[in-house]
């Protein structure tokens, strides 16, 4: 198929989530800089769960560079207007947390959608705790242009519309992200260690390091492990991605099901007590997406379909100023289109729940040498699944690389392969080497890496115009939220009440109901 004359067209945006700590390391008390904008209404940065959880988004752009240079500008902006001796927490396990009272639900307003916005998180906290909301991470966001799907619809023969096809192969590269994504936490994972005080006395099988850390020897990424962001509740709901309908279907359940272990909660304690209050809290290591101004995203993938995915299972690296390397975008890029063109059948019971032990295997013990991981023709060793794996993307890579006169794709499947064949080279390996080499516990050499890249962000060297901009973003910003706040034409009772009712409009919710 000659799709290298449309892979130029394709869009990638990044968001970046980290926190701010005080000089001592500690998680940061104090409120969003008003500096800053305002949370609710700025277009690239904002808070996550927490007033001392930042959130900065790239806009979904063609130009990779481009990509990063935001991303690089946004975080020079946020680092010259925090409070004074914050820095920016490089890690995705969070820094020392003194009790869960330290831990401010992000403030966004009077406005009804202000207040739905810090409702919602009060339902987090309440579900899950506080402290699994302060991980932090990377979600990659990646579309292909029509015109690669209008290539692959003609060579394909397909009789579905344009539209129709485009949403059911973004569900056919979700089902291969999910059966292969186990690479991106060994490759990329870079939590193997975690602050004691993020366990808060809870059973756990993790390791001490010294009195303050705990870790395991062959970990990537325990973020990604039962011990981080995820939630049993939900896994007792598991959502299909086999087609665009039988997905919505789940959704829909998951959104209108009462949860016997939520049910319980106040009014004033969440949004309602179904599975999920909303679409967001789905979690998951990919989702499909679609931005719609009016529509919620259930009904707005149900009439639109999907416009791009979501890859959410990237750690922050703390090695890497911004948490995230150009040459790693260049990898996923990569992976993302092998994931759209390879072989997809559904995924049934059984490889749904060899997925799930892939990714926990991978995540706790990863880099154990003979490391084995279950898959539908027995186990294999990861190694080999992994260089397997790699010499089926090479020549995805090989069409790359003629696209755009390079060698950069087929550099990256071998600068990855080298993990497989030494595993110090990843990550999470060499935080380890790192604490046991400087003698220190995850929260100091992730502090001292953390001070580091906040000096770097503000030598960034931004042009005038550009901050100019950032600073008018802002202004315009505080001003869009008084706005806001100023037009209140319903109670937030009535506010609370729209917001929950899931429509039931299209043929795959209407099947859930």
């Amino acid at each position: 198929m000659d799709v290298k004359t449309s892979l130029g067209g394709i869009r990638r945006g990044i968001e970046r989530e980290l926190v701010r700590t005080q000089l001592n390391g500690q998680l940061s008390e104090l409120a969003h800089p008003r500096q800053l904008g305002s949370a609710l209404t700025h277009p690239y940065i904002t808070t996550d769960f927490a007033e001392a959880q930042l959130e900065l988004v790239t806009p979904a752009l063609t130009d990779r560079q481009a990509t990063f240079d935001v991303l690089a500008s946004l975080h020079q902006f946020v680092a010259e207007n925090l409070p004074l001796g914050e820095s920016m927490w490089s890690a995705s396990m969070p820094p020392a947390v003194t009790s869960d009272e330290s831990i401010v639900i992000a403030q966004f307003g009077r406005s009804n959608a202000g207040q739905l916005k810090e409702r919602y998180r009060e339902g987090l906290a309440n579900r899950y705790g506080k402290r699994m909301q302060l991980i932090s991470g990377i979600h990659y966001n990646f579309s292909l242009p029509e015109t690669f799907w209008q290539t692959l619809h003609r060579e394909l023969n397909s009789e579905q519309t344009l539209n129709d096809f485009i949403s059911e192969r973004y569900f056919h590269l979700i089902r291969n992200v999910l059966r292969f994504g186990w690479i991106i936490p060994y490759l990329f994972g870079a939590s193997p260690a975690l602050d004691a005080s993020y366990l808060e006395e809870r059973a756990h099988p993790l390791q001490a390091w010294d009195d303050n850390t705990y870790y395991l020897p062959w970990a990537t990424s325990l973020r990604l492990s039962n011990l981080g962001y995820n939630s049993s509740e939900q896994a007792a709901y598991p959502t299909s991605f086999n087609s665009k309908q039988a997905y919505l279907s789940d959704l829909y359940r998951a959104l209108t099901q009462p949860s016997e272990r939520y049910t319980h909660l106040k009014g004033d304690q969440q949004l309602n007590g179904s599975v999920l209050q909303l679409e967001n809290e789905l979690y998951g290591s990919v989702r499909p997406k679609i931005i719609h101004d009016e529509l919620r995203p259930l009904m707005a993938m149900c009439q639109y379909g999907v416009q791009y995915i979501e890859l959410r299972s990237l750690d922050n690296n703390p090695y890497l100023p911004l948490g995230i390397s150009l040459e790693q975008s260049q990898f996923l890029d990569l992976f993302l289109a092998y994931c759209a063109l390879a072989p997809s059948e559904d995924i049934g019971d059984q490889e749904r729940a060899l997925i799930m032990q892939r990714q926990e295997l991978v995540a706790t013990q990863g880099r154990k040498p003979g490391l084995r991981l279950p898959t539908l023709q027995g186990d294999v060793a990861l190694d080999a699944l992994g260089s397997a794996l790699l010499d089926d993307m090479f020549s995805v890579a090989k069409v790359f690389d003629d696209a755009f006169a390079c060698q950069d794709y087929t550099t990256a499947i071998e600068r990855e392969r080298a993990k497989f064949v030494e595993p110090d080279l990843t990550p999470s390996a060499r935080l380890l080497t790192d604490m046991k080499t400087n003698q220190q516990g995850y929260a100091q050499v992730i502090h001292q890496l953390s001070v580091a890249n906040t000096a770097t962000y503000r030598s960034h060297v931004m042009a005038d115009d550009e901050h100019d901009n950032l600073v008018s973003l802002a202004a315009e910003s505080l001003q869009a939220q008084a706005q806001l706040e100023a037009q209140q034409d319903v109670s937030f009772d009535a506010f609370i009440e729209a917001k929950n009712h899931v429509p039931c409009g299209c043929d795959a919710s209407e099947k859930a109901a």
